[in-house]
């Protein structure tokens, strides 16, 4: 798969299928990425036989997270609306999703982790949302974290351990052993053997009111990334001094 950005399989039974980010060792998310994820994602929904969606990545960590040079400001629209796109596929998809992490978990790769349902991580596993330490704001995760944990994580763009994303109810499980063994055997265990036509309809009923709510909130985020932030000085200054590799100077405009 790898060489692909996306690789996308089906179990023998067509009961699970798996979409894989195969860009490593970063597995950025950028416009290429989202357009080959958009379609992979699609494709998934549309499976009547499938029962659980897993979304994962190859080599040693998860995501660094979306593309740097793509937030200035001539990329910056194209790539709020890919991988936002990306975002509402994932929140309103039919049936049970499931985001596997490793490694780092950082910015657009944690917001594609927050659109899944249920989020199982390696005990070593790190998640943040570092946008603010670039001047700029992450529009998915602003719409799909809440209260302290969005306060926290958002504003200070600080790195959690898998433990401490648990608690604050970012991560689900905590895997200590083989990853791919405890995957297997909870997708096994609690959805292999269940109805798909039964799991689409408790996914409707688990999700009714809080895809339409997300998704306002990402629209009204989107707009201001788009409005207000990304004409003003400090909303590009970091972005292209991170680029320039020196410090940013910040005009408070």
């Amino acid at each position: 798969m790898s060489g692909d950005l996306v690789g996308h399989d089906v179990s023998d039974d067509g009961s699970v299928h798996t979409i894989t980010l195969t860009s490593p060792p970063g597995n950025v998310i950028d416009i290429a990425m989202c357009e080959r994820l958009a379609p992979a994602i699609a494709s998934a929904a549309e499976s009547t036989d499938a029962k659980v969606l897993v979304l994962r990545a190859e080599g040693k960590h998860f995501s660094f997270g979306a593309s740097v040079e793509e937030h200035l400001p001539d990329k910056a629209p194209a790539m709020l609306a890919a991988l936002g796109g990306v975002i509402r596929q994932l929140i309103g998809f039919p049936y049970p999703t499931i985001a596997v992490v490793q490694g780092s978990c950082l910015g657009g790769g944690l917001e594609l982790v927050l659109a899944c349902g249920i989020v199982i991580a390696h005990e070593e596993a790190t998640l943040a949302s570092p946008e603010i330490q670039l001047g700029v704001i992450a529009p998915a995760a602003t719409a799909l974290m809440v209260g302290r944990a969005a306060e926290d994580l958002l504003l200070t763009g600080r790195s959690v351990g898998a433990s401490e994303a648990q608690l604050m109810g970012i991560v689900n499980i905590v895997v200590g052993d083989d990853l791919d063994e405890a995957i297997d055997t909870f997708v096994g265990r609690h959805f292999v053997k269940r109805s798909p036509f039964s799991l689409r309809m408790a996914t409707k009923a688990v999700r009714a009111g809080r895809v339409a709510e997300v998704e306002a909130r990402l629209d009204a985020a989107e707009r201001l990334y788009l409005e207000q932030l990304l004409p003003s000085h400090d909303g590009v200054e970091g972005i292209r001094a991170f680029i320039d590799k020196r410090p940013a100077e910040w005009t408070n405009s």
